[in-house]
């Protein structure tokens, strides 16, 4: 008996150190023609300047994940109709209520457009404390849209891809208490970092495990507006950035940070930005000075 405990303590610490080590080799550029007939995970970030609008597609289901600010509602709008979601995606997904994130899927539901669930972090009893959330809650039920408080560890699914919740109720405040989204697809990861501040990022480190963490590729918290914890950094170990926001409101440090430790950086403010993955490569393009990666021609981001 005590053997057989061994061996399975053993298989479990080998699978955890495998799924905290496997990690996906990136590349800079489209991805091959033959791709087309692959099962991908697509990562479109849109170009809202300071704001968070991301659309996950895989397996032929799609997600908003935040919608940006109010000005680029009609630019979202035409985008997702031009891919024909106007009535076929899985999830909203709100991270939480700051108008930068929550004002495009409000007035993408406006526009007629529905979802499976609109998922959110909040209890029943707040819903109604901010009106932006209460507006956008109920525009929700309006549509006939399921609503859905997720919780800290909750798996969804994405097609093949596995969508981990990470949610700190400890601390206080709209930012620290965003929700944070881990991607898995294969071997390839994205940690979608939501707006969260220097405290959470220390809670996650002591309080998840690591390989929860450990990603290809990090939406930086906060838009860059302050510089991510270090350790957090050096915890999660990716091999390129987004940041959601333009040149010159980023914070200088927030990028040497990235500079010093050789991780390249797109600013989704500066022209959208496109990751595709199967599951073992990602390629990752940006357009210039655009909305959407497929309406202009795309740079790597030492030529930015």
């Amino acid at each position: 008996m005590k053997r057989m405990m061994k061996a399975t303590l053993c298989a479990v610490v080998m699978m955890l150190f495998l799924y905290a080590c496997a990690q996906a080799e990136i590349h800079f550029g489209p991805p091959p023609e033959d791709w087309q007939d692959k099962d991908v995970l697509e990562w479109t970030i849109f170009d809202t300047n300071e704001g968070d609008a991301m659309l996950l597609r895989c397996g032929g289901e799609s997600m908003m994940v935040d919608g940006g600010p109010k000005p680029y509602r009609e630019q979202l709008r035409d985008a997702l109709a031009a891919r024909g979601l106007e009535r076929s995606m899985k999830y909203f997904f709100s991270t939480h209520y700051h108008d930068d994130h929550i004002d495009g899927l409000y007035y993408l539901m406006r526009y007629g457009f529905t979802a499976g669930e609109f998922l959110h972090g909040y209890k029943d009893s707040f819903l109604k404390d901010e009106e932006r959330l209460y507006r956008t809650i109920r525009q929700a039920q309006h549509n006939q849209i399921p609503l859905r408080q997720v919780h800290d560890g909750d798996l969804l699914t994405l097609g093949g891809a596995q969508l981990h919740v990470l949610h700190c109720t400890e601390l206080f405040g709209a930012n620290a208490r965003s929700l944070v989204l881990k991607v898995t697809f294969g071997e390839s990861s994205l940690l979608l970092c939501a707006d969260i501040t220097g405290e959470v990022q220390r809670y996650f480190m002591e309080n998840r495990q690591e390989g929860i963490l450990k990603a290809d590729i990090i939406k930086i918290p906060h838009h860059g507006l302050v510089p991510a914890v270090p350790e957090f950094l050096d915890t999660v170990m990716p091999g390129a950035a987004v940041v959601t926001n333009e040149k010159k409101t980023v914070f200088s440090q927030s990028m040497s940070q990235l500079k010093g430790r050789a991780i390249p950086a797109f600013l989704s403010g500066e022209g959208a930005v496109r990751a595709v993955t199967d599951g073992t490569d990602w390629y990752i393009e940006q357009a210039v000075g655009c909305f959407d990666p497929q309406e202009m021609p795309q740079v790597a981001p030492d030529k930015q």
